[in-house]
């Protein structure tokens, strides 16, 4: 195993492998009608993974582009620094992505999506313990923070503005996206 010494080290090594399919899921994939619903002519999606979603938004006409620290797919970029300017983006989504962040660096990642978000944020949020172990048989946790639940994260999204549960996750259909609609005075 290689020495880990942040975040970002875990993943590299997982997409490291040629046979991962970690990345690969479109965890998007029934968030598509409140897509539309909200009608986005720019999106960013934050741990892009492989980029399938972004790919789907883009076929729809959306002008889209993925950030991932890890994946090669998109521009490398970590949710705590977003490369863009101010309000960039009509929609910003992160699916499956902020229960990976370290408790201390979650309001810097927020501060991050609601800086270069202009309306909305379209979010899941995995609340389970997860890991992944590699093929020496390494178990690699990943989700720093996936243990809180829904009542735990909603005081630190409705800081950013009003929220409302919607439509059903991927590969869990008791699970729904988290859109919020910003309130940021325009």
């Amino acid at each position: 195993m290689p020495e880990i010494n942040c975040e970002r080290d875990k993943y590299l090594w997982i997409y490291s492998y040629p046979k991962t399919s970690y990345g690969k899921t479109n965890h998007g994939r029934n968030a598509y009608p409140i897509i539309k619903r909200l009608a986005p002519a720019t999106l960013l999606d934050v741990g892009c993974g492989k980029g399938q979603f972004v790919e789907w938004v883009n076929s729809q006409g959306i002008k889209a582009v993925g950030i991932d620290f890890a994946s090669g797919y998109g521009i490398q970029a970590d949710i705590l620094d977003i490369p863009f300017g101010d309000n960039s983006f009509d929609i910003v989504t992160a699916f499956d992505v902020l229960e990976h962040l370290k408790p201390e660096d979650l309001e810097q990642g927020l501060f991050e999506m609601n800086r270069v978000a202009r309306r909305f944020w379209l979010l899941s949020i995995g609340y389970g313990s997860s890991g992944k172990t590699m093929d020496d048989g390494t178990f690699l946790k990943l989700h720093p923070i996936s243990t809180k639940n829904r009542e735990w994260w909603t005081p630190h999204l409705e800081k950013y503005g009003e929220l409302s549960y919607e439509g059903s996750v991927y590969r869990n259909p008791t699970a729904r996206y988290i859109v919020c609609k910003l309130s940021k005075g325009d």
